[in-house]
């Protein structure tokens, strides 16, 4: 019954992050998310009542989790401009989301299904990846030469298409360095170099940032022990980034006097010519952050609501409606500083938990190895997500789920082994 259970929450994974429904229609009516979702749920309730087991692990995550339910439905009545405290899409996601979290761990209760987890969103994400090396071998593009987004699954537009595939590449480098046949670890490897070529045609900047951030702590790490890897994908970069459309290199180039722009504090000088898209997007985005982070200042307990009435401060701050390109700044518009703070520790939950598991699983290398894999997604996760609009996004909470599932287990394994001595 257990197994079962788990193996519609993986189910659960796959539809979520696959969503076979938006290619094919006909699924809609049959709900099958919410069916493999109340399934897992049902057999695991059955099975926990047989063994007389218990439902939910309060692990960190999982403690987040409630809190960020108890501080939604606070926010949800009490947000300064909360539409009403009716059932909205915003909720339906933090919730829907959260209670994954919760379920991750609560039936994580090995290393093998943590390892599921994350080999199952693996090969969910191979559809992402195939996505784009087809959308890029047709030409599908738009604004110049972007890469579309995937259209058909999680993501739908450039930046989003990168940023997942920046927090799922250390997945497929775990891939690599575990398969234990040559041609498989070839074949992830591939993905892995497929991840960055789709990073590149996507033109996206903050795709290209979260990338240098990985490698910066990658290359150390790799450059000890994988060697020959690391030469073979440093060869590999140099031959197809000439590949990549010149307007997409173009926009790379722009990098610098973009973040120079998006963090600057002066005021805004006066142009004396029209800006380019690209400037456009820098500077609204600049605009957007600080009349956000106004607002929040003024209602820092409950923030403006999950579901805010955008016509009540659209004078005062013209650029504050709408999504802000920053997932923490959003989490703060929803719930204040208190959104910002569960935000926080999650993403905390993730590199710490990963940083923890590297050093008490020194006598495991796979599970070393997957420990240092959770912190380079949660470095992913923190600079991609500094330019991303949503967050409590479901990586960032079965990521969560399931480092805190492995760091219980990691620490009932030390018990049962002092206890053996």
């Amino acid at each position: 019954m257990s197994l079962w259970a788990f193996r519609f929450l993986l189910w659960y994974l796959c539809v979520m992050l696959v969503q076979p429904q938006n290619r094919f229609t006909f699924l809609w009516p049959l709900h099958i998310a919410d069916i493999t979702f109340i399934a897992a749920v049902g057999l695991h309730v059955v099975s926990c009542l047989e063994k007389q087991r218990p439902l939910l692990h309060m692990g960190p995550a999982t403690i987040l989790a409630f809190s960020l339910l108890f501080f939604a439905t606070l926010s949800q009545h009490f947000g300064a401009y909360q539409i009403s405290p009716a059932w909205n899409a915003n909720l339906d996601v933090l919730v829907k989301n959260t209670l994954l979290l919760i379920l991750v761990e609560a039936m994580a209760t090995s290393v093998a299904r943590v390892w599921a987890v994350q080999m199952t969103t693996l090969f969910c994400t191979l559809w992402w990846v195939k996505g784009g090396l087809r959308l890029s071998a047709m030409g599908a593009t738009y604004s110049g030469d972007r890469l579309m987004g995937a259209a058909v699954s999680l993501i739908e537009n450039p930046n989003g298409f990168a940023y997942m595939m920046c927090v799922f590449l250390p997945l497929y480098l775990y891939a690599y360095q575990q398969a234990p046949k040559k041609w498989q670890k070839w074949a992830f490897l591939a993905c892995a170099l497929s991840a960055v070529w789709i990073v590149f045609e996507t033109g996206s900047r903050t795709g290209l940032v979260t990338l240098i951030a990985i490698g910066a702590i990658l290359l150390p790490y790799y450059g000890k022990n994988h060697f020959r890897a690391l030469a073979i994908i440093a060869t590999a970069l140099i031959l197809i980034y000439p590949m990549t459309g010149e307007m997409n290199r173009a926009r790379f180039r722009t990098i610098p006097q973009s973040m120079k722009a998006f963090f600057s504090n002066e005021e805004e000088i006066e142009q004396t010519e029209p800006m380019n898209q690209d400037e456009q997007s820098a500077d609204a985005r600049q605009q957007k952050n600080k009349q956000t982070w106004e607002i929040i200042k003024e209602n820092l307990i409950f923030g403006l609501g999950i579901n805010p009435d955008v016509t009540s401060f659209v004078e005062r701050f013209p650029h504050a409606p709408g999504q802000v390109h920053c997932e923490i700044l959003m989490a703060g518009r929803q719930m204040g500083l208190i959104g910002m703070g569960i935000y926080a520790g999650l993403l905390s939950t993730i590199f710490f938990g990963g940083w923890w598991v590297k050093l008490n699983a020194a006598h495991w290398p796979a599970v070393r190895d997957l420990g240092w894999t959770f912190q380079m997604q949660a470095v992913a996760i923190a600079v991609g997500g500094s330019f991303c609009p949503l967050p409590w996004h479901p990586p960032l909470m079965f990521l969560a789920g399931s480092v805190s599932a492995l760091m219980r287990i990691l620490r009932e394994e030390q018990r049962g082994r002092l206890g053996d001595v």
